[in-house]
């Protein structure tokens, strides 16, 4: 995975995001994927690809640190479509395992015949037309491989609650939504509707459809029942509240306990 040929000249497809992020913003969206999906991180060394990263590397290189017990020859490249951002990224380069470049969304030229095993775009599509994501989704997913995942959401500036789709590339070359999924740090209260604000960009303009509006009702009638049995603490009225959803208003909740006491909730179904 070494430098492009400077004669090979890639049209960068995308436009710069905002860039701001702070430390440990996408911790818990990287913990996630070591719960859920560490299979993705083991056997051959896989290439992770962080689309848009931001004007530091702070959340790429910290993904990668992260990744990296669970699978010591993971290789991470970071792509930016602003040139300044890639050279400050350089000097925290290590090249063939953590690299930096310019690209965008169209993967596959960026990549050349390689594919990559893990893509995350996090906060980059939010600042799109609505209809310019799927297009995105799609350019980006060329340059996955089958059974590669790609995730893409949105975070509080704090990281304390995220909210993220994960896609799957499928044998026809398509790719499949399998979950989205909340999570919260427990730092600070949070309620159903702290979650709304940040929702991934095919559901933010949707609040009011009746789909996504029955499941946040569904959310905040279940987190007033686990209040009237008695659950005072955040993170048990978290836990119960994902079994009602389950249990009483039927919704696909990953209910595994060593998912929710941890802070997340996955919904194993599309909301549209």
């Amino acid at each position: 995975m070494g430098p492009m040929p400077p004669s090979k000249r890639i049209r960068l497809i995308g436009q710069p995001t905002r860039g701001k992020t702070a430390l440990n913003r996408l911790r818990q969206v990287d913990v996630y994927i070591t719960l859920t999906r560490s299979a993705s991180l083991a056997g051959t060394p896989p290439l992770v690809v962080d689309v848009g990263y931001g004007a530091q590397a702070w959340t790429a290189i910290e993904m990668w640190e992260r990744w990296l017990p669970f699978s010591p020859n993971l290789r991470l490249l970071g792509l930016e479509i602003d040139p300044e951002r890639v050279a400050a990224a350089q000097p925290y380069s290590q090249p063939g395992v953590l690299d930096f470049r310019l690209g965008g969304f169209n993967l596959t030229d960026v990549l050349g015949g390689e594919k990559a095993t893990i893509i995350r775009a996090y906060n980059v599509l939010r600042q799109y037309e609505e209809e310019a994501v799927t297009d995105a989704l799609y350019k980006m997913a060329q340059g996955l491989t089958i059974g590669g995942i790609l995730i893409e959401g949105t975070s509080t500036p704090s990281g304390n609650i995220v909210a993220f789709d994960v896609y799957e590339k499928m044998t026809d070359g398509t790719l499949a939504h399998r979950e989205l999924v909340f999570g919260t740090n427990f730092r600070q209260l949070i309620t159903p509707v702290h979650f709304q604000a940040i929702l991934p960009k095919r559901l933010i303009h949707h609040m009011q459809d009746e789909c996504p509006a029955a499941f946040f009702e569904a959310w905040q009638q279940a987190l007033r029942l686990a209040k009237g049995m008695g659950q005072t603490g955040q993170r048990q009225q978290w836990q119960l509240a994902a079994h009602f959803l389950h249990q009483r208003f039927g919704y696909p909740i990953d209910v595994r306990q060593r998912i929710l006491r941890r802070g997340y909730m996955g919904v194993r179904a599309r909301m549209d």
